[in-house]
């Protein structure tokens, strides 16, 4: 394929706070991050244009990562990439262009790196049509397939940087802190918590999605055990559809709690969900269905 048929899609990889606010950084950390940041996203771009997983380092060609040196007087990096048409491609995106491709690419990488770091959300608005083509289990292997690299690509931080962030024409696709580092390293601790609360999100292609958790007084990500209940994809989605109606989409879960070495959750791994049973209804009031105030 001549070069004029290629889309060069242009970012910045950008490291901000500690030594990168004096215009520099230290060598050893900093070639860490930059070398696992972009194995990641080597990753994730062959598998949205070719729709392969690899699991070593011959890559397919359609996709490019170039780097150009920090300007003078900054601390960011021109991040270039460079896709070529694909049939894989052209099948997901339609018309092969720069924008249906650069939406797809900036969602695919934003939706692939956050699920990896812990902080996953449903697939982004301008994104979506696009992503839903792909297969759940396929995004669930990338994201998990790129969890080392994305480790590696946190070594800066904390120690010559506070934060590393993809921005494409001003506009972050995603970020790296201290929370996300140590999202990374969390682990199941072989505790299990039933609590009563709702589903603001979930994905039946992926088996992820969000629920509120009072402990965080927050929503946490949360993905289904291999060999979850049956009944428990139904419970959760009922609580998602409920709450998106204003209802309270209060439903019994069991999950697996996944911790920092800190002791903070992140993540519960879903065994189990269903309606709680009437015989718990506080004052005979349908929890799932009930009117949120």
């Amino acid at each position: 394929m001549s070069h004029s048929e290629s889309i060069w899609i242009n970012y910045k990889l950008k490291f901000e706070g500690r030594d990168a606010e004096r215009h520099m950084l230290e060598a050893h950390p900093a070639g860490h991050s930059i070398e696992g940041f972009s194995w990641a996203l080597g990753l994730t771009l062959n598998y949205g244009i070719t729709g392969r997983l690899r699991y070593s380092r011959d890559l397919s060609k359609s996709a490019k990562i170039f780097i150009s040196p920090p300007k003078q007087g900054s601390l960011f990096y021109d991040l270039n990439i460079l896709v070529q048409e694909n049939p894989f491609l052209t099948v997901v995106v339609g018309s092969y262009a720069m924008n249906t491709v650069t939406p797809y690419i900036n969602g695919l990488i934003g939706y692939v790196f956050k699920q990896a770091m812990g902080i996953g959300e449903d697939f982004p608005e301008g994104a979506k049509k696009y992503l839903k083509k792909l297969k759940g289990d396929e995004l669930t292997a990338i994201s998990q397939r790129i969890e080392p690299p994305l480790t590696r690509a946190h070594t800066a931080i904390g120690r010559t940087a506070d934060e590393i962030i993809l921005d494409r024409s001003g506009a972050e696709i995603v970020k790296l802190d201290q929370y996300t580092k140590e999202n990374l390293k969390a682990q199941p601790v072989g505790t299990y918590d039933t609590l009563d609360s709702n589903v603001t999100s979930f994905n039946i292609l992926t088996g992820n999605g969000r629920l509120y958790s009072p402990e965080t007084e927050t929503t946490i990500p949360f993905a289904l055990r291999d060999n979850y209940r049956h009944g428990t994809t139904t419970s959760l989605i009922a609580s998602m559809d409920q709450y998106s109606l204003g209802r309270m989409g209060t439903i019994r879960i069991v999950g697996e709690r996944v911790e920092t070495s800190g002791g903070r959750l992140v993540k519960y791994i879903v065994g189990s969900a269903e309606e709680i049973p009437k015989a718990d209804w506080v004052d005979g009031v349908d929890p799932m269905r009930q009117r949120r105030q």
